[in-house]
């Protein structure tokens, strides 16, 4: 593996949102990666498992980094997701709707591995995207 900086490794993380290659969070996650904000993400498997529900509800998901900001072993994230709700999300069945938010991130890494993260989705913008009445 290359020496790639933390923030590149953040990076290449949101990439798989856009290229879908599962695979290669086994290079960049830790095998106990712990997401905060997310209980049922205990794992590399579980946070695959979430990414793949995530392309299920938003096949066309994609993510801008709008800013890296790194300070000791964190990388703050924020960005841009956009997408098509073409499968069941939070509950609510497809709507075909398209949405567009900002999210927010803290990722702790060691040895060129992610192994924690702190996230913020804003879901109330979210459902209320895809619960539009229809016209």
């Amino acid at each position: 593996m290359s020496d790639l900086t933390n923030k590149e490794i953040v990076a290449v993380f949101f990439e798989i949102y856009n290229n879908k290659d599962y695979q290669a969070m086994y290079r960049y996650f830790v095998p106990n990666y712990y997401d905060h904000s997310l209980p049922q993400v205990r794992s590399i498997e579980d946070a695959i498992a979430i990414l793949k529900k995530t392309h299920a509800s938003f096949p066309d998901i994609q993510v801008r980094i709008d800013d890296l900001i790194e300070e000791d072993n964190k990388v703050v994230f924020r960005g841009r997701f956009t997408g098509t709700q073409l499968g069941e999300f939070a509950g609510f069945p497809p709507s075909g709707l398209r949405v567009e938010f900002e999210a927010l991130e803290i990722f702790k890494l060691e040895n060129q591995k992610i192994t924690a993260s702190w996230g913020y989705w804003p879901m109330t913008e979210i459902i209320r995207q895809i619960n539009q009445p229809s016209v």
